[in-house]
């Protein structure tokens, strides 16, 4: 059951659209204040957490995978034989996702339910809270019932190549800008600083090229042709030939260029070779300068349900998996680069090349 930290019983309603992505907002990043927006940033993954919880046991009955398990005690490859959904596999990652996360468990091969199980919610603290990300979130677990047909659903529209609108959205809410923002406070950003902007999409551009220009150079890429030329029209008029944005993986770039700051921010977790992407990063980078990595979180420093946001990101053909900061340190360690390194958040990493 679902309750209010009250005791009192809830209705949860999740068939948000698009558009309820954009909303007014009230979370408003200070300048100055990098730790309190970092925290807010934190604050605003792990509620999230707890929505997500909600909505994954809301569609289990839903679904009507809970109460199969219920009626009929299958083992894990028989619940579909009763549901009959064309998307076998949803079926199952479903299944697995609620055994980690002990909504269901396994005893003697069968499935049973766990009643003891119960989800609470409260109210967040709003000055921390950056809901038009977890609004986002919310229209991404709408596109599951789609997926009960077939992870390539027409109307499954998470593609970066082609949902441009909806992801132009995304990058646009509180979350995303804020961590903009951090980032240019943090490294400095300004007249003449050479840039390099892993995963730029169409938000980024408009925002870090005034800061380095006149006199800087602002390089981003991006495997969305489409969302960049949304990023060009923004940018059209900063053009001094210093502006580069490149349709690619970055893993097939070559880069010509040393910079003073790499920027990769909510991208490694579309990346099948973060080796490769790391290494490259690295050799962009001046004697000096700093590669600024951030996700929602590294898997090794968060007390989210990891399995739970893999669930809904891999309705995205494009996700891979989060990192994790050890893996990261250990791998450039490797490499036998000389560094430092500064863990600002749960998502937040900073390495600086000697």
């Amino acid at each position: 059951m679902i309750q209010l930290a009250s005791g009192d019983k809830m209705t949860i309603e999740f068939n948000y659209g698009v558009n309820n992505i954009v909303v007014n907002n009230t979370y408003k990043y200070e300048v100055g204040d990098i730790d309190n927006a970092l925290k807010s940033m934190d604050f605003t993954i792990s509620y999230l957490n707890n929505e997500l919880l909600e909505i994954f046991f809301k569609q289990g009955m839903k679904f009507g995978i809970f109460r199969v398990i219920d009626k009929y005690k299958p083992k894990i490859d028989e619940v579909n034989f009763f549901l009959k959904y064309p998307n076998e596999n949803f079926i199952r990652e479903y299944l697995k996702t609620a055994i980690k996360l002990n909504m269901i468990y396994i005893e003697d091969g069968i499935l049973k339910l766990n009643h003891d199980m119960k989800i609470t919610v409260g109210h967040p603290e709003y000055d921390k809270f950056m809901e038009d990300y977890a609004i986002s979130y919310d229209y991404i677990c709408t596109m599951s019932k789609y997926a009960l047909i077939g992870y390539n659903h027409p109307k499954i529209l998470l593609d970066f190549k082609k949902d441009v609108d909806i992801w132009d959205m995304i990058l646009n809410t509180s979350y995303l800008k804020t961590c903009r923002n951090i980032v240019a406070e943090y490294l400095n950003l300004q007249n003449g600083d050479y840039v390099l902007d892993v995963g730029c999409g169409s938000r980024s551009p408009e925002f870090y090229i005034p800061k380095i220009l006149p006199k800087g150079v602002y390089t981003g890429i991006d495997i969305s042709y489409k969302l960049l030329k949304i990023a060009e029209t923004r940018t059209n008029r900063w053009n001094n030939g210093c502006i580069s944005l490149k349709a690619m993986d970055f893993s097939e770039a070559i880069i010509k260029n040393k910079y003073d700051y790499v920027i990769c921010t909510y991208t490694l977790k579309y990346v099948s070779q973060v080796n490769l992407y790391l290494k490259k990063m690295m050799d962009a980078l001046h004697s000096g300068g700093k590669l600024f990595i951030a996700e929602e979180f590294f898997k090794d420093c968060t007390k989210v349900n990891v399995e739970l946001f893999e669930f809904y990101n891999k309705l995205n053909k494009y996700f891979k998996g989060y990192s994790s900061k050890k893996e990261i340190i250990s791998f450039l360690e490797s490499q036998g680069y000389d560094f430092k390194h500064n863990s600002l958040s749960d998502g937040v990493l900073i390495i600086e090349k000697k």
